[in-house]
């Protein structure tokens, strides 16, 4: 069941990272000046930080919370995924303000997205 957890967990960060770079006019990076909210069917289920990055910048890093409510893509649940941001909310001043901030009930889930982008496909 662990296992089964992080192939969803490695296919979700996949998928939005994926469905980022082909968007016609956004790059795969979420843009670090604002406060960033999670939204499944208009319901909010989790936020991201994203720490600044230099422009160009290929590897980085985005800490996501998924609130309990966040429901996993598949067979019984097929929702969509909106990753909204909040220009009129201050956003978190760093990771650890981030931390120590976000909402983190039980049953949230703490997920560390690793990315490394480029304009070819492994070979």
């Amino acid at each position: 069941m662990k296992n089964l957890w992080k192939c969803v967990l490695a296919g979700l960060a996949l998928a939005l990272i994926t469905a980022a770079i082909l968007a016609p006019t956004a790059k795969a990076q979420l843009d670090a000046g604002n406060r960033i909210y999670l939204y499944e069917n208009g319901v909010r289920v989790g936020e991201v930080y994203v720490p600044y990055r230099a422009p160009g910048q290929t590897q980085y890093v985005e800490d996501w919370v998924l609130y309990p409510n966040y429901m996993y893509p598949g067979p019984r649940f097929i929702g969509t995924l909106q990753i909204v941001p909040s220009p009129t909310e201050q956003p978190y001043a760093s990771e650890q303000d981030f931390f120590q901030r976000v909402p983190f009930t039980t049953g949230s889930k703490y997920i560390r997205v690793l990315a490394q982008e480029s304009n070819y496909l492994p070979r």
